[in-house]
């Protein structure tokens, strides 16, 4: 009955979240942790919408907990794959990308594949960032946020016309996370189309920014009144 209610409150904390009622979900997910029947992935789950939410400490007592239990194969991967991003968020960046490198190894999905290519841009590593990035295009062409770490690589070793490519392919699937907008927007201002530029910019605040976004909301809007001033010049 316990296990029950535990899955039910976390239905629910799901329901909030995607309804961007942050605060209501975590207390639903808190519920479901607190039960004391409480499955190892929503556990885990609860731990990663801590981050998101830029609870780290929280979020990395949460996850350390799961960590150290015996799980199933899937389970200990989800766990170690998000603690990762704890770290990341910590200044531990290298041991960040330690950790999502072993896992990777026995464990494969897009949403590793996503965050470890992220991180592998962040170590500044170019050659090392494309190689896997480019495994990641091959494992799942059509995922957004594979899309733009392949992007933004290519963008940052200065082969603008490849990324380009990508960016074309990924912006008409109307992907939901700022960056996409934000990365295509510097793309575009490099190729001195400041108005296409600044209409992606524009766009990018549409969307939902978190403690694990990239870009801050902060830095889009400076980028806004930077190509304005361009144009008003």
């Amino acid at each position: 009955m316990l296990k029950l209610l535990s899955k039910i409150y976390a239905l629910i904390g799901n329901f909030s979240y995607r309804k961007g009622k942050t605060d209501k979900a975590i207390k639903w997910f808190e519920k479901a942790y607190r039960g004391g029947k409480c499955p190892p992935k929503i556990g885990i789950s609860y731990g990663y919408l801590q981050l998101k939410t830029g609870n780290v400490e929280k979020a990395d007592e949460i996850l350390t907990f799961w960590r150290n239990q015996r799980l199933d194969q899937h389970s200990q991967m989800l766990a170690k794959s998000n603690h990762a991003l704890v770290l990341w968020k910590k200044g531990h960046l290298d041991e960040a990308v330690a950790l999502m490198e072993e896992v990777h190894t026995d464990f494969k999905t897009t949403t590793l594949y996503g965050s470890l290519g992220y991180l592998l841009i962040l170590k500044g590593d170019l050659e090392r960032a494309l190689t896997f990035n480019l495994e990641a295009y091959e494992y799942n062409d059509s995922n957004a946020i594979i899309l733009d770490n392949l992007g933004q690589t290519y963008f940052l070793r200065g082969e603008y016309d490849k990324a380009r490519e990508l960016y074309e392919k990924m912006i008409p699937t109307d992907p939901a996370f700022p960056e996409a907008y934000y990365n295509y927007g510097l793309l575009l201002l490099k190729a001195d189309q400041p108005e296409e530029a600044l209409e992606m910019m524009k766009k990018a605040l549409n969307y939902r920014f978190s403690f694990l976004s990239t870009v801050k909301q902060a830095d889009i809007e400076s980028k806004i009144q930077e190509i304005e001033a361009l144009r008003g010049s």
